[in-house]
């Protein structure tokens, strides 16, 4: 696993998300695709079974995202913000 400088200014929609720490220990360990996006949500489809999970992205400490055939284990409060703006930032 690598830690990423620039990868979480990309877009995280369609991207597998492993969600290692979380204040809240319900949604440690949670993993799943990302399906939507809001400042303060992610909205994950389980791969278990199939349902959507809403996960607030303040409760997020720590997440491990697959990009470009590579791990990475982020910081949660890289999260933080409006997805839209997150990206506009490489422009």
């Amino acid at each position: 696993m690598k830690t990423g400088d620039l990868i979480y200014l990309d877009e995280y929609l369609g991207r597998f998300i492993n969600i290692t720490k979380s204040r809240n220990t319900k949604n440690s360990n949670r993993s799943g695709t990302i399906v939507n996006e809001t400042k303060n949500m992610l909205f994950l489809i389980s791969h278990q079974n199939k349902s959507i999970i809403r996960i607030p992205k303040n409760e997020i400490c720590e997440y491990v995202i697959c990009h470009a055939g590579e791990t990475y284990t982020l910081d949660g409060k890289r999260l933080l913000g409006r997805p839209e703006e997150l990206v506009n930032i490489l422009k």
